[in-house]
């Protein structure tokens, strides 16, 4: 859900061991820093996430084939928006991916082989 902070990382001293991931895969552990503030730990991914632009670009190509309504488009815009799917700190691209596929089959039955060849 949303979260106003301002994600202040903690010292280097202060990083928590955590299972790395790449591509979906764990791949060992790897010193992890958390934000001081509220906790979130810092996604150290090489796979950034998208802007929401990509993912709206995404829905834009599907509305035809699918038969989407403009209130649809808007709920998940706001969901989008709402779960921060655009935070940079704490969300790796195939969280992302998963949240956004979810997102999208909450207002839209749209399968997953359509969504899933745009990534």
């Amino acid at each position: 859900m949303r979260n106003e902070c301002e994600h202040v990382s903690c010292g280097s001293k202060e990083k928590v061991w955590m299972p790395h991931y790449y591509q979906g895969r764990e791949c060992g552990l790897k010193p992890h820093p958390y934000c001081t503030e509220c906790g979130l730990v810092k996604n150290l991914s090489s796979e950034k996430p998208r802007n929401t632009g990509f993912y709206i670009n995404i829905i834009t190509s599907l509305k035809d084939d699918f038969k989407m309504a403009q209130a649809q488009i808007r709920l998940m815009a706001l969901d989008m928006d709402k779960y921060e799917l655009e935070d940079r700190y704490g969300m790796d691209r195939h969280q992302q991916e998963e949240l956004f596929i979810n997102i999208v089959q909450k207002y839209a039955n749209v399968p997953d082989w359509a969504i899933r060849r745009f990534f």
